[in-house]
């Protein structure tokens, strides 16, 4: 009876290690995650910035396509209203899209396309694009290991248990798999 009951106890003990092993190895990684995610976000809102100086630098220029400068405003303005990660992912995500067709649209404007301080927000951009890649490949890496974590059997029972969630991937658009080659869209 003895051996048993010791046994039983034991046993219950690495039960409840194991669950409170398993809690704390899944907020770590989800700390992670968030503090992965502020590294991207600050990466994405430092080409928010570069991109408003850009409309700005072509606004000086000439204010013949006020509906660019629309564009990145509404663009820009979705962004910084954004208060949680998954709207942010989605509002950058969108400006990812419009990318291209603001540099297309950029680009008919010869006088600006010469002007120094614009050919260095361009490369000051391509620089921030490389940044938000490599902030983006490691983002992933953390939310995707996160998942795992969450989603294997016996976690998945825990994370249930404590409402841990799967968290967003934060991917590239499918029609954009490649970085924006900004200086390329300009020299056309």
């Amino acid at each position: 009876m003895e051996t048993s009951m010791i046994f039983l106890i034991v046993a219950a003990m690495v039960v409840i290690l194991f669950f409170v092993l398993s809690y704390n190895k899944m907020k770590k990684q989800a700390v992670n995650v968030e503090n992965a995610f502020g590294d991207l976000d600050a990466f994405l809102m430092k080409r928010v910035d570069q991109l408003d100086n850009l409309i700005q630098t072509a606004r000086i220029a000439t204010d013949k396509e006020i509906e660019v400068l629309e564009n990145v405003t509404g663009l820009r303005t979705g962004i910084i209203d954004a208060h949680n990660m998954d709207d942010k992912i989605k509002a950058h995500n969108n400006l990812q899209r419009e990318i291209p067709t603001i540099m297309v649209n950029m680009e008919r404007y010869p006088e600006v396309k010469f002007n120094e301080n614009y050919l260095h927000i361009q490369r000051s951009i391509n620089n921030i694009e490389e940044q938000i890649q490599a902030a983006r490949r490691n983002f992933n890496a953390h939310t995707g290991k996160y998942n795992q974590l969450i989603s294997t059997f016996p976690r998945n029972l825990i994370a249930g248990a404590f409402r841990f969630t799967k968290k967003p991937m934060f991917e590239t658009p499918p029609e954009k798999r490649e970085n924006v080659d900004v200086k390329a869209l300009f020299n056309r």
